[in-house]
């Protein structure tokens, strides 16, 4: 009767680790960068107070935003379309679906829906509570 409690304790710890272990879930770094997309260098991050910000944009398609900048650091992340972003001394990129953008700090620049369908970004702001999101020319 040992034998048996035993074997039935160690199937149990047996079927309770693997339960435990498998998983699916899958991660993919979609960014990692020390940088914006103009290869500014972020520097040391100095935020006595910080405020994160989440924002769901959409922009219909042929819109621009205005022009504007941000002082602060924020990450966009593509989740429909195509987003073509233009600096005030007209350099460029172009994100798709699925790709992130490390946005630029205090560039004036302004982005544009260049698809055939609305642009839905996701975008995070990490910076000083009160600091705007966004500063227009």
């Amino acid at each position: 009767m040992r034998k048996v409690t035993k074997l039935v304790i160690m199937l149990f710890i047996m079927i309770l680790c693997t339960t435990i272990s498998s998983y699916s879930a899958e991660k993919e770094a979609l960014l990692k960068t020390t940088h914006t997309w103009d290869n500014a260098e972020y520097k040391k991050l100095k935020i006595k107070k910080p405020e994160i910000t989440v924002l769901k944009i959409i922009i219909n398609v042929n819109e621009e935003l205005p022009m504007h900048k941000h002082d602060l650091v924020n990450i966009a992340y593509v989740k429909k379309g195509i987003l073509t972003v233009i600096t005030d001394d007209n350099k460029a990129i172009t994100i798709h679906e699925g790709e992130v953008l490390p946005e630029l700090i205090g560039k004036y620049h302004y982005g544009k829906n260049t698809g055939s369908e609305p642009v839905e970004l996701i975008v995070f702001y990490i910076g000083e509570k009160g600091t705007p999101l966004s500063v227009n020319k």
